[in-house]
């Protein structure tokens, strides 16, 4: 080790001061990478052999092969949303089928009552009918 800054160095000191400024360097340069206990949880070379390669992936559909699907500018005839609103929503379709079963069941209901208020009328003329049968043929009523 060099004492005296007024003699030269020799190579066994010259040696030993890269040995210490290269342990100094790797010390504190490594402060901030990753250990080998971080990197277990990484991928390794035996592991990424189970991933696509190039040659797997040259069947599918390549940057070339999209140029014949639609764009943007070949879209624009098709239906957009402002269209789309002549049309009625669900909520409004189920609006409607609440009112018209609302009316079916009100008819239904008038029906209903108009057939029974027919039944009790023939009802009543079948008794005055009986009633004139029983005292033509002297029958008495039970």
């Amino acid at each position: 080790m060099v004492t005296d800054d007024t003699q030269p160095l020799t190579k066994a000191d010259g040696r030993h001061i890269l040995e210490l400024l290269s342990q100094m360097v790797t010390k504190q340069d490594a402060k901030g990478f990753a250990t080998k206990e971080d990197l277990k949880g990484f991928a390794t070379k035996e592991d990424l052999k189970g991933f696509a390669t190039k040659e797997d992936l040259k069947g599918f559909a390549m940057k070339e092969d999209l140029k014949g699907f639609a764009m943007k500018e070949d879209l624009k005839g098709f239906a957009m949303k402002e269209d789309l609103k002549k049309f009625p929503t669900k909520d409004d379709l189920a609006a409607m089928e609440r009112r018209l079963l609302d009316h079916v069941n009100f008819l239904d209901e008038r029906n209903r009552k108009d057939y029974f208020d027919m039944l009790e009328i023939r009802y009543d003329q079948h008794d005055v009918r009986i009633s004139r049968l029983e005292q033509h043929t002297g029958i008495s009523p039970r």
